[in-house]
């Protein structure tokens, strides 16, 4: 299709020259075998080590049991722990019981941050009714945010030969946790949290404090090697998310950073119980240094129009999505981005609210770093007849009353016109009748005068 090119203003500036070759720092060398590190806010991969890979992926398997449990439970919901979870469980736990009672939010926490395997299970079964069931939801949502390497066979991560994911896939996964609009707050809430106290329950006569297994969080103590350098584990501006470890999967860490509008998301499977901490401190210490990400437009900002065709209006206004960012070298300058919108060259009523109808693209230089969808400000349902002629409805409408005005005047003239015509049919039948009556009254006259004269002669003729 025919694209029309609208070019807007620049994020902050349009470049106006060629940009300088950027060059970031080799990445630092890791012990882990595969890892990422993308934008939080752009998805743009900064930096990656066999993210295609499949590794296990341990407890970063609760992302996805997190991500499920929000979407398909309310976090005041009343769970009851089923007979059989409690005594199937290995590994790390929080003794749930059962018949005991807790809200889908408090095992929400037992499941995110001391990792608890039983919490994934009684959620998994309280969602789906079975591991296998949930499961096979799992891997359907995988495979909807595009993480096509992923296999899921439990809740909880505990090793499973056919169980496996990849960096890249979970770094999927967390994004999607971390930024959609209606789990994206609680869940950053969740696994931003150090402790939480899960309160005196039915079976439980103590109340459970739980503390995050991610040291990043807080743990300054125990010391770990980031390159040469000997420092704590704890790290400045640390958002979450989820560690993971078995005797296969090795450390496994998701995690994330912000600082001021940059926000860094790193994966590292496979590597060691502190060297998965010593990873992505390195990791997010290099995204940091070298990259910074931009904010330029802001969602509902208007880029232009586009024609409707057969709609109740010719034209529809259209704004931007979501917000635009956009990922350049820590040291470049904000003008070094650009946005282009190409949009349809027109769009067929009815036209919804929100409908994709081009795309604003977000260039570095000559570089194409994103797209964002241009979508219609508003809907427009499909015109009358008139609206094939490319006649909007208010237009129309305007010119049916002219119509129906100039018919209503006609069929009053024509109505006046015809009772004048019988008002003179009417007079002219009167004034005949009228005439017919004189006409027999004169008659009338004369034969009663020559009736007289004719009576006076025969009396006179016989007396």
């Amino acid at each position: 299709m025919k694209k029309v090119w609208i070019t807007l203003l620049a994020l902050v500036l349009f470049v106006l020259g060629a940009c300088p070759v950027f060059a970031a720092t080799d990445p630092p060398q890791l012990i882990g075998e595969t890892a990422i590190v993308v934008d939080m806010k752009t998805g743009e991969i900064l930096m990656e080590k066999n993210m295609h890979q499949q590794r296990y992926p341990a407890s970063t398997t609760k992302i996805m049991t997190a991500i499920l449990t929000l979407e398909h439970l309310k976090l005041d919901q009343v769970v009851t722990v089923d007979e059989q979870t409690p005594y199937e469980i290995e590994g790390s736990h929080i003794a749930l019981e059962p018949g005991e009672q807790l809200t889908v939010e408090q095992l929400l926490y037992g499941l995110m941050l001391p990792s608890g395997n039983d919490c994934a299970t009684v959620l998994g079964k309280t969602i789906a009714g079975s591991t296998e069931s949930f499961a096979q939801m799992m891997n359907e949502k995988a495979k909807e945010l595009g993480a096509l390497n992923t296999n899921f066979v439990n809740a909880n991560g505990l090793h499973d030969p056919q169980h496996m994911s990849t960096a890249y896939d979970l770094a999927l996964m967390a994004r999607y946790a971390m930024t959609d609009e209606t789990i994206g707050e609680t869940f950053r809430t969740i696994v931003s949290t150090y402790r939480y106290d899960i309160p005196v329950t039915n079976k439980k006569t103590e109340a459970r404090v739980l503390y995050n297994t991610n040291r990043m969080l807080y743990d300054e103590k125990t010391k770990i090697y980031v390159g040469n350098e000997r420092r704590g584990c704890k790290y400045e501006g640390i958002t979450g998310i989820k560690t993971g470890y078995t005797s296969h999967a090795g450390g496994c860490l998701v995690s994330s950073a912000r600082r001021g509008d940059s926000e860094f998301l790193c994966v590292t499977l496979k590597s060691t119980d502190l060297g998965r901490f010593s990873d992505s401190i390195a990791l997010l210490d290099w995204a940091f240094a070298n990259y910074r990400t931009v904010s330029g437009m802001t969602a509902g900002t208007s880029v232009g129009q586009i024609p409707v065709k057969k709609g109740a209006f010719n034209k529809i206004g259209v704004v931007l999505a979501e917000d635009i960012f956009a990922t350049i070298p820590a040291t470049a300058e904000d003008s070094a981005i650009s946005t282009k919108v190409v949009l349809d060259e027109s769009v067929q009523a009815p036209v919804q609210a929100g409908q994709a109808v081009g795309k604003v693209q977000v260039y570095e230089g000559d570089r194409l770093v994103a797209e964002y969808d241009a979508v219609a400000a508003g809907e427009v349902p499909e015109g009358g007849f008139l609206s094939n002629f490319g006649i909007e409805d208010a237009v129309a409408k305007k010119i049916y009353m002219f119509f129906a005005v100039c018919f209503i005047l006609l069929a009053v003239l024509i109505s006046t016109y015809i009772e004048l015509k019988r008002r003179q049919i009417r007079r002219r039948r009167a004034r005949r009748e009228e005439r017919r009556r004189r006409m027999a009254e004169a008659e009338a006259k004369k034969r009663t005068a020559w009736e007289e004269k004719y009576e006076r002669r025969y009396q006179n003729r016989y007396k």
